[in-house]
Protein backbone atom coordinates (compact mmCIF):
# COMPACT_ATOMS: atom_id res chain seq x y z
CA UNK A 1 0.00 0.00 0.00
CA UNK A 2 3.17 2.28 0.90
CA UNK A 3 4.38 1.95 -2.63
CA UNK A 4 0.92 2.26 -4.22
CA UNK A 5 1.05 5.94 -2.42
CA UNK A 6 4.28 6.42 -3.37
CA UNK A 7 3.88 5.69 -7.19
CA UNK A 8 0.09 7.66 -6.65
CA UNK A 9 1.89 11.06 -5.18
CA UNK A 10 4.64 10.94 -7.88
CA UNK A 11 1.94 10.93 -10.22
CA UNK A 12 -0.07 13.66 -9.15
CA UNK A 13 2.63 15.92 -8.67
CA UNK A 14 4.00 15.41 -12.18
CA UNK A 15 0.59 16.05 -13.49
CA UNK A 16 -0.25 19.11 -11.81
CA UNK A 17 3.27 21.00 -11.94
CA UNK A 18 2.91 22.44 -14.93
CA UNK A 19 -0.76 23.82 -14.91
CA UNK A 20 -0.27 25.34 -10.90
CA UNK A 21 2.43 27.72 -9.46
CA UNK A 22 5.04 26.24 -7.49
CA UNK A 23 3.66 27.16 -4.00
CA UNK A 24 0.15 26.07 -4.94
CA UNK A 25 1.39 22.63 -6.49
CA UNK A 26 4.02 21.90 -3.20
CA UNK A 27 0.78 22.62 -1.21
CA UNK A 28 -1.23 20.33 -2.42
CA UNK A 29 0.86 17.82 -2.77
CA UNK A 30 1.63 18.41 1.10
CA UNK A 31 -2.28 17.88 1.75
CA UNK A 32 -2.16 14.53 -0.56
CA UNK A 33 0.56 12.81 1.48
CA UNK A 34 -1.02 13.94 4.99
CA UNK A 35 -4.06 12.18 3.41
CA UNK A 36 -2.56 9.03 1.82
CA UNK A 37 -0.72 9.17 5.72
CA UNK A 38 -3.81 9.25 7.81
CA UNK A 39 -5.59 6.40 5.61
CA UNK A 40 -2.50 4.70 5.48
CA UNK A 41 -2.45 4.74 9.69
CA UNK A 42 -6.36 4.08 9.41
CA UNK A 43 -5.96 0.83 7.42
CA UNK A 44 -3.11 -0.07 9.62
CA UNK A 45 -4.56 0.12 12.56
CA UNK A 46 -7.65 -1.91 10.76
CA UNK A 47 -5.21 -4.41 9.83
CA UNK A 48 -3.56 -5.21 13.38
CA UNK A 49 -6.60 -5.46 15.05
CA UNK A 50 -8.18 -7.79 12.27
CA UNK A 51 -5.13 -9.81 12.73
CA UNK A 52 -4.90 -10.13 16.53
CA UNK A 53 -9.01 -11.19 16.35
CA UNK A 54 -7.75 -13.38 13.61
CA UNK A 55 -4.69 -14.79 16.07
CA UNK A 56 -6.93 -14.89 19.27
CA UNK A 57 -9.63 -16.68 17.66
CA UNK A 58 -7.24 -19.16 16.62
CA UNK A 59 -4.65 -19.25 19.79
CA UNK A 60 -6.95 -19.25 22.07
CA UNK A 61 -8.53 -23.26 21.41
CA UNK A 62 -4.76 -24.42 21.06
CA UNK A 63 -4.33 -23.09 23.84
CA UNK A 64 -6.89 -25.09 25.33
CA UNK A 65 -5.75 -28.11 23.66
CA UNK A 66 -2.44 -27.59 24.35
CA UNK A 67 -3.58 -27.84 28.20
CA UNK A 68 -5.91 -30.72 27.56
CA UNK A 69 -2.85 -32.42 26.49
CA UNK A 70 -0.70 -31.81 29.15
CA UNK A 71 -3.47 -32.88 31.48
CA UNK A 72 -3.56 -35.83 29.72
CA UNK A 73 -0.25 -36.47 29.98
CA UNK A 74 -0.46 -36.11 33.64
CA UNK A 75 -2.80 -38.88 33.92
CA UNK A 76 -6.41 -37.05 34.19
CA UNK A 77 -8.66 -38.57 31.98
CA UNK A 78 -11.64 -36.89 33.07
CA UNK A 79 -11.36 -33.81 30.73
CA UNK A 80 -13.52 -32.99 27.97
CA UNK A 81 -13.42 -29.85 25.68
CA UNK A 82 -16.28 -27.45 25.21
CA UNK A 83 -16.95 -27.34 21.47
CA UNK A 84 -19.18 -24.07 19.95
CA UNK A 85 -17.12 -23.76 16.52
CA UNK A 86 -17.96 -25.63 12.95
CA UNK A 87 -14.84 -25.41 11.30
CA UNK A 88 -11.66 -27.25 11.26
CA UNK A 89 -10.53 -26.50 14.78
CA UNK A 90 -13.73 -27.60 16.22
CA UNK A 91 -13.55 -30.46 14.10
CA UNK A 92 -9.64 -30.80 16.07
CA UNK A 93 -11.75 -30.51 19.41
CA UNK A 94 -13.80 -33.46 18.33
CA UNK A 95 -11.52 -35.69 17.58
CA UNK A 96 -9.60 -34.56 20.39
CA UNK A 97 -12.67 -35.42 23.14
CA UNK A 98 -12.88 -38.54 20.96
CA UNK A 99 -9.56 -39.66 21.27
CA UNK A 100 -9.68 -38.93 25.15
CA UNK A 101 -13.02 -41.58 25.33
CA UNK A 102 -11.57 -43.88 23.51
CA UNK A 103 -8.38 -43.75 25.54
CA UNK A 104 -10.22 -43.86 29.00
CA UNK A 105 -12.47 -46.75 27.59
CA UNK A 106 -9.37 -48.48 27.15
CA UNK A 107 -7.96 -48.04 30.52
CA UNK A 108 -10.51 -48.70 32.09
CA UNK A 109 -11.12 -51.95 30.45
CA UNK A 110 -7.63 -52.96 31.11
CA UNK A 111 -7.50 -52.61 34.54
CA UNK A 112 -11.21 -54.37 35.41
CA UNK A 113 -9.07 -57.33 32.74
CA UNK A 114 -6.27 -56.39 35.55
CA UNK A 115 -7.95 -56.95 38.63
CA UNK A 116 -9.65 -60.40 37.31
CA UNK A 117 -5.95 -61.35 36.32
CA UNK A 118 -5.20 -60.69 39.92
CA UNK A 119 -8.00 -62.38 41.54
CA UNK A 120 -7.62 -65.65 39.45
CA UNK A 121 -4.59 -65.18 40.27
CA UNK A 122 -4.93 -65.27 43.98
CA UNK A 123 -7.92 -68.25 43.77
CA UNK A 124 -5.77 -70.31 41.98
CA UNK A 125 -2.78 -69.65 44.52
CA UNK A 126 -4.91 -70.54 47.87
CA UNK A 127 -6.35 -73.61 45.51
CA UNK A 128 -2.55 -74.83 45.27
CA UNK A 129 -1.05 -74.49 48.74
CA UNK A 130 -3.27 -77.83 50.00
CA UNK A 131 -2.38 -80.66 47.41
CA UNK A 132 1.17 -78.98 47.65
CA UNK A 133 1.55 -79.23 51.25
CA UNK A 134 -0.02 -82.56 51.61
CA UNK A 135 2.87 -83.50 48.77
CA UNK A 136 5.64 -81.69 50.66
CA UNK A 137 4.00 -84.14 53.78
CA UNK A 138 3.94 -86.96 51.66
CA UNK A 139 7.64 -86.33 50.51
CA UNK A 140 8.87 -85.87 54.11
CA UNK A 141 7.27 -89.10 55.55
CA UNK A 142 8.97 -91.07 52.57
CA UNK A 143 12.39 -89.36 52.92
CA UNK A 144 12.13 -90.24 56.64
CA UNK A 145 11.36 -93.69 56.32
CA UNK A 146 8.51 -93.63 58.04
CA UNK A 147 6.26 -96.62 55.76
CA UNK A 148 9.87 -98.47 55.32
CA UNK A 149 12.96 -98.25 53.64
CA UNK A 150 13.47 -96.27 50.61
CA UNK A 151 16.33 -97.49 48.08
CA UNK A 152 18.80 -94.73 46.71
CA UNK A 153 17.80 -94.60 43.35
CA UNK A 154 13.87 -94.19 44.56
CA UNK A 155 15.23 -91.49 47.20
CA UNK A 156 17.24 -89.83 44.72
CA UNK A 157 13.67 -89.05 42.78
CA UNK A 158 11.46 -88.48 45.76
CA UNK A 159 14.59 -85.72 46.70
CA UNK A 160 13.98 -84.27 43.30
CA UNK A 161 10.50 -84.25 43.29
CA UNK A 162 10.44 -82.48 46.77
CA UNK A 163 12.69 -80.30 45.41
CA UNK A 164 10.28 -79.01 42.85
CA UNK A 165 7.51 -79.55 45.38
CA UNK A 166 9.31 -76.66 46.90
CA UNK A 167 9.49 -73.96 43.91
CA UNK A 168 5.90 -74.65 43.40
CA UNK A 169 5.19 -73.64 47.16
CA UNK A 170 7.35 -70.38 46.78
CA UNK A 171 5.67 -69.90 43.66
CA UNK A 172 2.22 -69.51 45.26
CA UNK A 173 3.66 -67.76 48.33
CA UNK A 174 5.18 -65.10 45.44
CA UNK A 175 2.03 -65.16 43.84
CA UNK A 176 -0.48 -64.59 47.18
CA UNK A 177 1.99 -61.68 48.23
CA UNK A 178 1.79 -59.81 44.40
CA UNK A 179 -1.85 -60.31 44.48
CA UNK A 180 -1.83 -59.08 48.19
CA UNK A 181 0.37 -55.85 47.42
CA UNK A 182 -2.11 -55.36 44.45
CA UNK A 183 -5.38 -55.22 46.56
CA UNK A 184 -3.67 -53.01 49.13
CA UNK A 185 -3.98 -55.69 51.63
CA UNK A 186 -0.34 -56.71 51.85
CA UNK A 187 -0.61 -55.96 55.93
CA UNK A 188 2.27 -54.73 57.92
CA UNK A 189 3.43 -54.24 61.82
CA UNK A 190 5.90 -51.61 61.87
CA UNK A 191 8.10 -51.85 65.23
CA UNK A 192 11.30 -50.63 66.32
CA UNK A 193 14.26 -53.27 64.78
CA UNK A 194 17.84 -53.25 65.32
CA UNK A 195 19.36 -54.05 61.81
CA UNK A 196 23.13 -55.51 62.58
CA UNK A 197 21.34 -58.49 63.96
CA UNK A 198 18.59 -58.34 61.48
CA UNK A 199 21.24 -58.87 58.99
CA UNK A 200 23.43 -61.42 60.57
CA UNK A 201 20.12 -63.54 61.08
CA UNK A 202 19.42 -62.99 57.38
CA UNK A 203 22.97 -64.17 56.31
CA UNK A 204 22.50 -67.01 58.79
CA UNK A 205 19.79 -68.50 56.87
CA UNK A 206 21.21 -67.67 53.52
CA UNK A 207 24.54 -69.67 53.82
CA UNK A 208 23.50 -72.61 52.99
CA UNK A 209 21.63 -72.18 49.90
CA UNK A 210 25.28 -70.19 49.16
CA UNK A 211 27.57 -73.60 49.96
CA UNK A 212 24.99 -75.34 47.97
CA UNK A 213 25.94 -73.17 45.14
CA UNK A 214 29.70 -73.09 46.28
CA UNK A 215 29.24 -69.04 46.65
CA UNK A 216 31.27 -67.08 49.16
CA UNK A 217 28.74 -65.40 51.01
CA UNK A 218 29.90 -62.47 53.63
CA UNK A 219 28.77 -59.59 55.90
CA UNK A 220 30.71 -56.45 55.35
CA UNK A 221 32.86 -54.29 57.85
CA UNK A 222 29.80 -52.31 58.42
CA UNK A 223 27.42 -54.89 59.71
CA UNK A 224 28.15 -53.92 63.20
CA UNK A 225 27.36 -51.71 66.16
CA UNK A 226 23.69 -50.84 66.46
CA UNK A 227 21.37 -49.60 64.30
CA UNK A 228 17.59 -49.37 64.84
CA UNK A 229 14.86 -48.37 62.06
CA UNK A 230 11.48 -48.95 62.19
CA UNK A 231 10.27 -51.16 60.31
CA UNK A 232 8.47 -54.92 59.69
CA UNK A 233 10.95 -57.43 60.34
CA UNK A 234 9.22 -60.67 58.64
CA UNK A 235 8.61 -58.54 55.38
CA UNK A 236 12.05 -56.79 55.08
CA UNK A 237 13.42 -60.22 55.41
CA UNK A 238 11.27 -61.49 52.75
CA UNK A 239 12.65 -58.32 50.60
CA UNK A 240 15.92 -58.42 51.34
CA UNK A 241 16.15 -62.13 51.46
CA UNK A 242 14.97 -62.15 47.93
CA UNK A 243 17.77 -59.61 46.76
CA UNK A 244 20.24 -62.26 48.47
CA UNK A 245 18.49 -65.34 46.88
CA UNK A 246 19.24 -63.65 43.54
CA UNK A 247 22.78 -62.68 43.74
CA UNK A 248 23.52 -66.20 45.04
CA UNK A 249 21.87 -67.90 42.43
CA UNK A 250 23.13 -65.39 39.58
CA UNK A 251 26.87 -65.58 40.53
CA UNK A 252 28.87 -68.33 38.85
CA UNK A 253 30.53 -70.94 41.18
CA UNK A 254 33.86 -69.76 43.30
CA UNK A 255 32.29 -66.55 43.10
CA UNK A 256 31.29 -63.82 45.69
CA UNK A 257 28.34 -62.43 47.24
CA UNK A 258 28.18 -59.39 50.03
CA UNK A 259 26.01 -58.11 52.40
CA UNK A 260 26.99 -54.66 53.69
CA UNK A 261 25.42 -51.85 55.83
CA UNK A 262 26.65 -48.07 56.02
CA UNK A 263 24.66 -45.24 57.95
CA UNK A 264 23.38 -41.61 57.16
CA UNK A 265 21.89 -39.20 59.85
CA UNK A 266 18.62 -40.18 59.49
CA UNK A 267 18.48 -43.57 57.66
CA UNK A 268 20.81 -47.06 56.54
CA UNK A 269 21.93 -48.05 53.69
CA UNK A 270 21.92 -52.02 53.24
CA UNK A 271 24.12 -53.29 49.96
CA UNK A 272 23.80 -56.88 48.09
CA UNK A 273 26.67 -57.06 45.98
CA UNK A 274 27.75 -59.64 43.82
CA UNK A 275 29.98 -60.97 41.12
CA UNK A 276 27.39 -62.64 38.82
CA UNK A 277 26.48 -62.05 35.79
CA UNK A 278 25.33 -59.00 35.86
CA UNK A 279 22.18 -57.00 34.29
CA UNK A 280 22.02 -55.37 30.99
CA UNK A 281 20.76 -51.74 30.57
CA UNK A 282 18.11 -52.65 28.95
CA UNK A 283 16.61 -55.21 31.76
CA UNK A 284 17.34 -52.46 34.58
CA UNK A 285 14.27 -50.38 33.19
CA UNK A 286 11.83 -53.28 33.80
CA UNK A 287 13.44 -54.96 36.97
CA UNK A 288 10.91 -54.05 39.31
CA UNK A 289 8.16 -55.16 37.28
CA UNK A 290 5.81 -58.40 37.83
CA UNK A 291 6.73 -61.29 36.16
CA UNK A 292 10.03 -60.02 34.63
CA UNK A 293 13.06 -62.10 33.91
CA UNK A 294 16.16 -60.85 32.62
CA UNK A 295 17.22 -62.25 29.13
CA UNK A 296 20.76 -63.42 30.64
CA UNK A 297 19.20 -65.05 33.42
CA UNK A 298 16.41 -67.22 32.14
CA UNK A 299 18.55 -69.86 31.15
CA UNK A 300 20.34 -70.30 34.32
CA UNK A 301 17.90 -70.28 36.70
CA UNK A 302 14.44 -71.83 35.02
CA UNK A 303 12.43 -71.92 38.61
CA UNK A 304 12.33 -68.03 38.90
CA UNK A 305 9.37 -66.28 39.21
CA UNK A 306 10.12 -63.10 38.34
CA UNK A 307 7.98 -62.00 41.74
CA UNK A 308 11.03 -61.67 44.15
CA UNK A 309 12.17 -57.87 42.80
CA UNK A 310 8.70 -57.00 42.20
CA UNK A 311 7.91 -58.38 45.71
CA UNK A 312 11.13 -56.41 47.15
CA UNK A 313 10.06 -53.08 45.87
CA UNK A 314 6.55 -52.80 46.99
CA UNK A 315 7.73 -53.96 50.49
CA UNK A 316 10.52 -51.27 50.96
CA UNK A 317 8.63 -48.48 49.36
CA UNK A 318 5.89 -49.09 51.71
CA UNK A 319 9.06 -48.24 54.70
CA UNK A 320 9.46 -45.05 52.70
CA UNK A 321 12.30 -46.29 51.54
CA UNK A 322 14.11 -46.51 48.44
CA UNK A 323 15.94 -49.48 46.25
CA UNK A 324 18.57 -48.91 43.56
CA UNK A 325 20.76 -51.12 41.81
CA UNK A 326 24.33 -50.69 40.05
CA UNK A 327 24.97 -53.08 37.38
CA UNK A 328 26.69 -53.53 34.12
CA UNK A 329 26.57 -57.21 32.10
CA UNK A 330 28.90 -59.66 33.14
CA UNK A 331 30.39 -56.92 35.91
CA UNK A 332 28.28 -58.28 38.60
CA UNK A 333 25.35 -56.29 40.77
CA UNK A 334 24.92 -54.42 43.50
CA UNK A 335 21.72 -53.59 45.04
CA UNK A 336 21.06 -50.02 47.55
CA UNK A 337 18.57 -50.52 50.20
CA UNK A 338 17.89 -47.25 51.69
CA UNK A 339 15.79 -47.46 54.89
CA UNK A 340 14.43 -44.47 57.23
CA UNK A 341 16.49 -44.70 60.96
CA UNK A 342 13.83 -42.27 62.65
CA UNK A 343 10.07 -43.89 64.23
CA UNK A 344 8.61 -40.06 62.42
CA UNK A 345 10.13 -40.96 58.83
CA UNK A 346 8.22 -44.55 58.34
CA UNK A 347 4.72 -44.72 56.89
CA UNK A 348 1.81 -46.59 57.51
CA UNK A 349 0.91 -48.27 54.13
CA UNK A 350 -2.62 -47.78 53.41
CA UNK A 351 -5.07 -49.75 51.68
CA UNK A 352 -5.18 -47.76 47.82
CA UNK A 353 -7.36 -48.63 44.56
CA UNK A 354 -6.31 -51.10 42.15
CA UNK A 355 -6.21 -48.15 39.25
CA UNK A 356 -3.53 -46.04 41.32
CA UNK A 357 -1.33 -49.17 42.11
CA UNK A 358 -1.59 -49.74 38.15
CA UNK A 359 -0.60 -46.50 37.44
CA UNK A 360 2.06 -46.18 39.99
CA UNK A 361 4.26 -49.86 38.64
Amino acid sequence: MAISAFFFVATYHARISDRVSQAVASELLQNAAIQFFLIFFFVLIIATFAAYLISRNISRPLRTLTDAARRIGEGDLNIKINITRKDEIGTLGEFFNEMVGNVKEVQERQAVISQLKSEFISIAAHQLRTPLSIMKWSHHILLDGDVGEIPPKQRKMIEKADLANESMIKLVHNLLDAAGIEEGKFGFKFEEMEMTSFLKNLYEQKKLLAENKQVVLGLGSGVSGTWNVTGDAERLSMAIGNIIDNAIRYTPSGGTVEVDMKTEPNAVIVSVKDTGIGISTEDRERLFTKFFRGSSVRHLETLGTGLGLFIAKNVISSHNGTISVKSEKGQGTTFFIRLPREHSLAKIPVAKSFESFVRGI
